[in-house]
């Protein structure tokens, strides 16, 4: 029998619904907390380190192409087998939870720097990532922390003759590891922080019932939703 269109929309619903819940709590985790916290409350670093980090801007572009790796990791979890997608999501969940109440405890920020008005394409792609964010929910960094997660599931997921992949996965990760602060959005704290979040959320869920319940969780969600065709 053929679907409807609402028939085919309520199963891509329910196919894409553990990673809009993942990602929902990303976005809750990310911006509730700049919500929340007063100006005066956000805490600077000033370690050598990151002084000595310069600013080059070309890595923006590498900044910006970690949005696709994103997209990439969610579209996999969901489609892909259901055992990693309940074991990396509610890790996903998990962690961030714990970094919502991280940034209200410790709301580390960045000072970015001053940007020449009459600069390259570089600098305007810089910019343009400042004009759209805030300095703030530096540690820890998700950009790290997804970068992690996608290698780690690449390599959870791929067969021996398709570990190109994951080799391919890991090079993009370290780069993007050093675009954020050499595009100034993080500390280099923030690095440490974004994959010692990734992995302890894997080793708990891992060594945990959590992503079993995660898995009944979409269980029953989908089985309300499944009501509705």
């Amino acid at each position: 029998m053929k679907q409807t269109l609402k028939e085919r929309l309520i199963r891509l619903f329910i196919i894409l619904l553990p990673g809009i819940i993942a990602f929902g709590t990303n976005c809750f985790a990310y911006m509730v907390p700049k919500l929340i916290l007063s100006p005066d409350s956000y805490v600077y670093l000033d370690m050598e380190i990151d002084r000595m980090i310069p600013l080059i801007p070309e890595f923006i572009i590498i900044y910006y192409m970690s949005f696709a790796q994103w997209f990439n990791y969610f579209m996999q979890g969901c489609f892909g087998p259901e055992n990693l997608r309940n074991k990396y999501f509610s890790a996903d969940v998990l962690a961030k939870i714990i970094s919502f109440f991280l940034y209200l405890a410790w709301p580390l920020a960045m000072r970015w720097p001053q940007l020449p008005a009459n600069g390259n394409i570089w600098v305007k792609l810089v910019g343009m990532a400042y004009g759209v964010d805030t300095p703030t929910g530096a540690f820890p960094s998700f950009h790290c922390f997804y970068s992690w997660m996608s290698i780690r599931y690449s390599f959870e997921r791929e067969p021996k003759e398709r570990r190109w992949i994951c080799w391919g996965q890991t090079i993009f990760s370290f780069a993007l590891f050093a675009a954020t602060v050499l595009v100034k959005q993080h500390y280099f704290i923030d690095i440490i922080g974004g994959i010692a979040f990734a992995e302890i959320a894997l080793q708990i869920t891992s060594h945990t019932k959590l992503a079993d319940r995660f898995g009944e969780l979409m269980h029953k969600l989908s089985a309300h939703m499944e009501k509705l065709i």
